[in-house]
C-alpha cells in the first residue's frame, strides 16, 4: 500500500483518503453500522432488486463523508456503479430536478464499461466468455473466423442474440433502440462515431435532427420521463453486468449557508424547494426503482433549520419524520445520527483513529515529525482534529 500527495492533502484537511486500501485500513468501528449496512443492503436487498434512501446527519467532522466513501468502496467490490455528488458543486450541475440529477449521474458513470458490458452480454449468448471476447473490439470478424459463416449470416446471428438479450427487458423502445445501436455499431460495423453519439443521447444531451434519424433515438430527457430514464439506466447497467447503482449526495448543509464573498444565501428559496421536491419524488418513487441506493448527507442544519432545511418543505418532512434522529444510536434507522455513531464508538474513538492512522503511515515508511499543532485546529471536531494533527506531522514533499 502506498500513499500519494492527494491522500496526504486529504489527511491534512481532515478528509477521507482517496486510496481505497488506505481508506479501509484506517476505518474503525465498522462493526457497529457499516458492516451490517453492507451485508443487508449492498450484498442482499439492493442486489436482489430493492431500492433504498438513507440520510446521514451529523455535526461537521462526524465522519459522514468518510462513511459515504466506505460505502462506495464496498459497493464497487460488489460491482455496483457508484456516483458521488456534492451539493456545493452547484455551478457544475443542478440538483433541483430529476433531469439535472440524471445528467450528473451519467456524467460520472463509466459509459465505456456500459458499451463493453452490453457487447459481452450478447457475445455470452453466443457462447463467448469474457476471456475470449471482452467487448473492446469488433466481434463480427471473430465470429466469422470461428464459425466460417458468410458475413450476412454472421450478422443475423449477432442480431438474433441481441434480440434474445434485450427482448424481454422492460425499458421501453428508446433504451432498447440505444442497446441495439451499440451492438450494431460496436460489434458489427466498428462505427465508434455513432457509438459516441448514442452515448451522448444516453447522457441526456440533445442530438441533431439527422443524428436522431440515423440512430432512431427520438426521445429526449424531460421532467415527465426522467424517472423512467433513471430506471431504464439502472436496467441497462444490469444487462451490462453491474449489480446496480449507488448515488451519494453530500454537503447538503450548503442549502442553509451564505456565500463568504457576497453574504447572500447560496441557495435561493426556490432552489431549496426544488431540491426538497426532488428528494420527495425519489422517496415516493423508491418502490418503482430497482437496484438503486441513494444516500443523502449533511450537517444537522438540514433537519434543524426551519426556514431552509428539510423541515421547511412539508411534503418532504412528512416522509422523513419516521426516521427522526434519536438520542440513542439506532443502526436500523433510515436517518442515521453520525454524532451518536461517534459517541457509541466510545470516548476514546478519536484517539484510536489517530493511533491507527499514525501506525499505517509508519508502516508505509512515512517518518512523522512533531512540530506542535496549529491553534486553528481547535475549531474542528475532536475526530477531525485528531486526523489533521497526524497530517501536520507528515513531512513536506512525501
Amino acid at each position: 500500500m502506498q500513499i500519494d500527495e492527494f491522500d496526504i492533502e486529504a489527511i491534512r484537511s481532515g478528509q477521507p483518503p482517496l486510496n481505497p486500501q488506505f481508506l479501509t485500513a484506517m476505518t474503525l468501528g465498522s462493526e457497529l453500522w457499516l458492516e451490517r449496512f453492507q451485508e443487508y443492503y449492498l450484498a442482499n436487498y439492493i442486489a436482489s432488486g430493492g431500492s433504498k434512501i438513507k440520510v446521514l446527519v451529523g455535526s461537521a467532522g462526524s465522519g459522514k463523508t468518510h462513511l459515504i466513501h466506505c460505502i462506495r468502496q464496498n459497493a464497487k467490490t460488489l460491482n455496483y456503479e457508484t456516483v458521488y455528488l456534492s451539493a456545493r458543486d452547484y455551478d457544475d450541475y443542478r440538483l433541483n430536478n430529476l433531469p439535472g440529477l440524471y445528467r450528473a449521474i451519467v456524467q460520472q458513470i463509466d459509459k465505456e464499461k456500459i458499451v463493453r458490458g452490453l457487447c459481452c452480454s450478447v457475445a455470452k449468448q453466443l457462447g463467448y466468455a469474457t476471456d475470449k471476447y471482452d467487448g473492446t473490439t469488433l466481434f463480427l470478424h471473430l465470429l466469422i473466423d470461428d464459425t466460417k459463416l458468410p458475413r450476412n449470416e454472421a450478422i443475423k446471428k449477432i442480431e438474433r442474440a441481441a434480440s434474445e438479450v434485450f427482448g424481454d427487458v422492460d425499458f421501453g423502445s428508446s433504451f432498447t433502440a440505444f442497446a441495439y445501436r451499440i451492438i450494431d455499431n460496436h460489434m458489427i460495423k466498428g462505427n465508434e462515431k455513432d457509438v459516441d453519439l448514442a452515448l451522448k443521447w444516453l447522457s441526456g444531451h440533445k442530438l441533431e435532427r439527422y443524428e436522431k434519424k440515423d440512430l432512431l433515438l427520438f426521445e429526449q430527457l424531460q421532467r415527465v420521463n426522467a424517472r423512467y430514464w433513471l430506471n431504464s439506466l439502472i436496467r441497462l447497467l444490469k444487462i451490462a453486468g453491474m449489480t446496480g447503482l449507488v448515488v451519494a449526495i453530500d454537503d447538503l448543509e450548503v442549502m442553509t449557508e451564505r456565500s463568504q464573498e457576497t453574504g447572500k444565501f447560496i441557495y435561493s428559496p426556490n432552489a431549496i424547494k426544488d431540491v426538497c421536491e426532488l428528494f420527495r419524488q425519489l422517496i415516493d418513487d423508491a418502490e418503482l426503482l430497482n437496484n438503486f441506493l441513494l444516500i443523502l448527507a449533511g450537517r444537522r442544519e438540514i433537519i434543524e433549520d426551519e426556514k431552509r432545511g428539510f423541515v421547511s418543505y412539508d411534503a418532504l418532512w412528512m416522509r422523513l419524520q419516521t426516521g427522526l434522529v434519536q438520542k440513542k444510536f439506532n443502526r436500523l434507522a433510515d436517518m442515521v445520527d453520525m454524532d451518536a455513531h461517534v459517541e457509541v464508538n466510545g470516548q476514546n474513538f478519536p484517539d484510536r483513529v489517530q493511533t491507527q492512522l499514525r501506525q499505517l503511515l509508519i508502516e508505509m515508511g512515512v517518518q512523522l515529525q512533531y512540530h506542535g499543532f496549529p491553534d486553528d485546529l481547535s475549531q474542528h471536531s475532536n475526530l477531525r482534529k485528531r486526523v489533521m494533527e497526524v497530517g501536520t506531522m507528515i513531512p513536506k514533499g512525501v
